[in-house]
Parts: C-alpha cells; structure tokens; sequence
C-alpha cells in the first residue's frame, strides 16, 4: 500500500460528503435552463439610438437569444449607457499613452403586460486602449475598446437576467 493511499481515501470521503450537500444548480441545459432561456429569449433589448447602444443591444440579443428561438416578447429591457474616459498612462511631457474607456449600463426588465418593474441592476466594465501617432490608429483602437466592454456587459447583463429568472422559479 503507498503512502498516498490514505490521503486518495481521506480526499474522497470528504468530496462525498461536501459534494452531495452542494446546492448549486447550473443555469445552462436541462432542468432550470430548460426554463430559464425561453424566459431570456422573450426580452425585447431598448438601448440607446446611438453607436454604442446599438452595439450593445446586438450583443445583448446575440446573449439572450443564442438558439435564435424569437418568441414574441413578453419583457422590455430598458437600458442606460454611461461612458468615461479616462488618462491611464501618462509620461512626463503629459502626452496620455493610455486610456481607460469605462462603460456602465443601468437596466430595467419590465413586464410588458402590465408595465411593471421586475429587476433593476447596473453594470460597469473597463477596458483599456493604447494612443499612437497615428490619429485613425487610435480611434480603431478606442473603438475596439468599446466593442470589448459592450461584450463584457452583454454577457453580465445577460448572467444576471438568467439568475432572476431562475430565483423568479422557485
């Protein structure tokens, strides 16, 4: 018998014990998914008219509809999108090298029904861009920027969706 013996039954009775007491459900595939995404599927996205939103309210849909079921909707997502730049990296001279682009969404789920309130959040993300000499150079890079954070929201948005419907079940 090897010394490691022990320890590999030790390791596994204490798996056994804490892992049949754990409470998590995941969100995803049968059972509470099998719930939770044709609730998602059935959010109609409202962003702002402008670049940004819209960039967004693709992700969002992409996110929250990925089967591409398209039932009718029976929910609004109301969004507002703040964004800030700020100086992250500057030399000595005071030329910015860096940047951080924040992002923040504040979010209603109405019921369209009846207009009711169902969730309200906020999320924020940053991400970072470099400037160079060239003015075009930095503009892709500050608008990649964008399209990264709009990403990173989408998908906490959507996570946080998920869990409401899923709490909303029980």
């Amino acid at each position: 018998m090897s010394w490691r013996e022990p320890f590999r039954r030790t390791l596994l009775v204490l798996l056994t014990a804490f892992g049949s007491g754990c409470a998590l459900t995941p969100l995803h595939g049968p059972g509470l998914g099998e719930r939770v995404n044709p609730a998602l599927a059935s959010i109609e996205v409202d962003a702002p008219r402008n670049r940004l939103g819209q960039i967004l309210a693709t992700e969002l849909r992409r996110e929250l509809d990925p089967a591409g079921l398209d039932p009718p909707p029976s929910h609004l997502l109301v969004i507002r999108l703040d964004r800030e730049k700020s100086p992250l990296a500057v030399q000595l001279d005071d030329v910015t090298t860096r940047f951080d682009l924040t992002l923040a969404a504040r979010f209603d789920l109405v019921r369209k029904a009846d207009g009711r309130v169902l969730y309200r959040s906020a999320v924020r993300r940053v991400a970072s861009y470099n400037v160079v000499r060239a003015p075009y150079a930095t503009l892709v890079a500050e608008q990649d920027a964008e399209r990264r954070a709009a990403k990173e929201l989408a998908r906490e948005i959507r996570t946080r969706l998920a869990v409401h419907f899923a709490s909303a079940d029980k």
